[in-house]
This record gives structure tokens, C-alpha cells and sequence, in this order.
């Protein structure tokens, strides 16, 4: 049994912050998270241009996927705010359950909030910059 105290936070990513990014961004999460795997929700993905944007849809038909980060609370309670930011008023960050090769996790990720109407669609639910 664990006598560890620590908490974990664990998050869900599908743009720009995959461990395969070149991005300034994703280098930090790197250096400041641990990736646990891959995983996806039920929802949709949108090509936003730079990158994309996801909607969580419990009865979607089609899956969004990325990858899970893990963050110790602390190390969390530091960073969220500047990862916000980086995310902007597009998205809002919310806990979806995510599938992963061991079960459901619940993970904070970012959801698109604009419509979604006239946005391009990208149909495999993945990411590829």
C-alpha cells in the first residue's frame, strides 16, 4: 500500500501541446508533466487553422485522441493559469472522462467553445500539425 500523499492532475491533450510538437509550449509541458499515454473522448475535432479545436459530445460517433499528461498538484496549481492563457478565450477548460488501454480517467482538457457550424472537420479525430 502507498503511503505517498501526493496528488496527481492529469490532463488531456489533442493541438498543439502533443509530446511530437515543436512548439515552445509543448516543450515546457515536457519538462513539467509526466505523459502517461495515449487515450480519447467521444467528440469532435475542428481545424482552426494553426490548430485544432475539440467538442466533448457524450453520444458522438467519432472520437477525438491525444495524449494524457500527469502533473503533481502543486506543480498543477503553478501552471494552470499560464496554460489558460496560452489557450485563450476560444476554449474553456473542463474534466471529460477519457478512455485510455487501462479503462476511464477523468482529465482536464480544453474545449472549444465558438460554434461550429461553417468549421472543417477532421474526420480520423486526430491531430497532425
Amino acid at each position: 500500500m502507498s503511503t505517498s500523499t501526493t496528488s496527481f492532475i492529469r490532463l488531456f491533450v489533442y493541438g498543439t501541446l502533443l509530446s511530437a510538437s515543436k512548439h515552445p509550449m509543448a516543450e515546457d509541458l515536457r519538462q513539467k508533466a509526466r505523459l502517461l499515454g495515449p487515450g480519447f473522448f467521444p467528440g469532435r475535432l475542428y481545424d482552426l487553422g494553426m490548430y485544432p479545436g475539440a467538442v466533448y459530445d457524450p453520444a458522438a460517433q467519432t472520437d477525438v485522441y491525444g495524449e494524457i499528461y500527469s502533473f503533481t498538484k502543486s506543480v498543477w496549481e503553478r501552471e494552470q493559469e499560464t496554460l489558460d492563457d496560452y489557450e485563450g478565450d476560444e476554449y474553456v477548460r473542463s474534466v471529460v472522462p477519457v478512455q485510455t488501454a487501462d479503462g476511464l480517467v477523468d482529465c482536464w482538457t480544453y474545449l472549444f467553445k465558438a460554434p461550429t457550424d461553417s468549421l472543417p472537420r477532421i474526420a480520423s479525430g486526430r491531430y497532425l500539425g
